[in-house]
C-alpha cells in the first residue's frame, strides 16, 4: 500500500482548500475563491468513518474536515471517486487507518499529498497488529474495536493538529481531553457490560474477521465465516469447521455486519439454521452507521454493537 510517514508542512503556506498565496489579498481570493478573508482553517481528510469522527471530535471549529468514505461502505473494496481525488490534494491534514485497510485509496494518498500532513493511525509502536491466520500472517487492520487502540487514535490525532496548527491548539487539546476521558468511560463499561455474559458463553460468530481486537481486549472468542478482508472467498471446510465450533461450543447465537456483501451474511444465517443458534444481531464493523443514527459516532456504534452482543449471548 504505502508507507507510514508524516510529511511536513512548512513547504510552503496553504490556505483554504489547498490554495496557497504569498503575494497579496487579491491574488489570494482569486486562486481560492472559495476562501473568504480571514478563514484559512486547516483542511482536515479521513478515510473510514470511524476516523472523520473521531477528526470532527477533536477539531471542533477550528478546521474543515471531512470524510472520503461513507456510512455502510466497506474499505476493503472501497471504489475510488473522482471526489476522492480532489478531497485529498486539498488536505493539509489525511488521516487514514493503515495496515492495508485502504488499500484502494494508497496510490492516491500517495500521489495527491504533497505538502501535507499524512498520519497512518494504526501504524505506531503503541499497537501491537494481530496477525490474520487465514492471510498468512497479514496484520489486522481493525484496531479500533479495542477501545483503548482508538484512545491513540485520538492522541495522534491531537498531536498531529496541534504540530499542523499551533493558533489553535489550546481547542484541539481541550477538546481531545473530554473525548479521551469519554473513551476511558467507555472503555470501563464495556468491559461491565461483557462481564455480564458468563465466560463459557463469550464466543462471538461473525461474518468476517473484523473483531479479533475486540475478543482479545473484552475476553470473547471469535470466530468468522472469512478472514480480515472482505475480498476473500469463504471455503467449504471453513463453513464446516465453524458449523462444527457453533455445535461444541453451544453458541447461542451468530452475528452478521452492516458493510459486508449479503453473500457474507447469508452464510452466516445458513450455519445459523443448521446448528440451531439464531441470529443474535447486526453488528457495525468497518463503518459507522447513519449520521442521526445511534450508531452515528464512534463511541455511539461500540455502544450499539456491546448491547447486541450482550443481549444475545447471555
Amino acid at each position: 500500500m504505502y508507507s507510514c510517514y508524516e510529511r511536513p508542512t512548512n513547504e510552503r503556506p496553504r490556505l483554504g482548500g489547498g490554495c496557497w498565496c504569498s503575494v497579496g489579498l487579491i491574488i489570494a481570493m482569486i486562486a481560492c475563491p472559495g476562501s473568504a478573508y480571514g478563514q484559512n482553517r486547516l483542511k482536515v481528510v479521513g478515510t473510514t468513518t470511524m476516523i472523520t469522527d473521531l477528526a470532527r471530535q477533536i477539531a471542533g471549529d477550528d478546521a474543515d474536515v471531512s470524510g472520503i468514505m461513507r456510512p455502510g461502505e466497506d474499505p476493503h473494496i472501497y471504489e475510488v471517486r473522482p471526489r476522492d481525488v480532489q478531497l485529498i490534494a486539498g488536505a493539509d491534514l489525511l488521516l487514514a487507518n493503515g495496515l492495508h485497510l485502504e488499500s484502494t485509496l494508497g496510490h492516491v494518498i500517495t500521489n495527491n499529498t504533497e505538502g501535507a500532513t499524512v498520519v497512518l493511525l494504526a501504524e505506531t509502536p503503541r499497537i501491537t497488529p494481530l496477525q490474520s491466520e487465514k492471510l498468512h500472517g497479514a496484520p489486522d487492520p481493525h484496531c479500533w474495536f479495542n477501545v483503548t487502540y482508538f484512545r491513540v487514535f485520538a492522541e495522534r490525532t491531537r498531536d498531529a493538529l496541534v504540530k499542523i496548527d499551533p493558533n489553535h491548539a489550546d481547542g484541539y487539546r481541550q477538546r481531545a481531553t473530554s473525548y479521551l476521558a469519554e473513551l476511558d468511560e467507555l472503555h470501563n463499561w464495556v468491559r461491565q457490560e461483557i462481564s455480564r455474559v458468563p465466560r463459557e458463553q463469550r464466543v462471538m460468530v461473525t461474518s468476517h474477521d473484523a473483531f479479533q481486537y475486540f475478543g482479545e481486549a473484552y475476553d470473547i472468542d471469535v470466530f468468522a465465516v472469512i478472514g480480515i478482508s472482505t475480498e476473500q472467498q469463504p471455503k467449504p471446510r471453513d463453513l464446516t469447521r465453524l458449523a462444527s465450533i457453533v455445535r461444541e461450543r453451544h453458541v447461542k447465537a451468530l452475528f452478521i455486519e452492516t458493510s459486508v456483501s449479503q453473500t457474507l451474511n447469508t452464510i452466516v444465517t445458513k450455519i445459523a439454521k443448521t446448528t440451531g443458534a439464531k441470529i443474535g444481531g447486526t453488528l457495525y464493523s468497518d463503518s459507522l452507521g447513519p449520521p442521526d443514527s445511534p450508531a452515528g459516532t464512534y463511541i455511539g456504534m461500540v455502544r450499539e454493537n456491546v448491547k447486541t452482543v450482550v443481549r444475545a449471548l447471555q
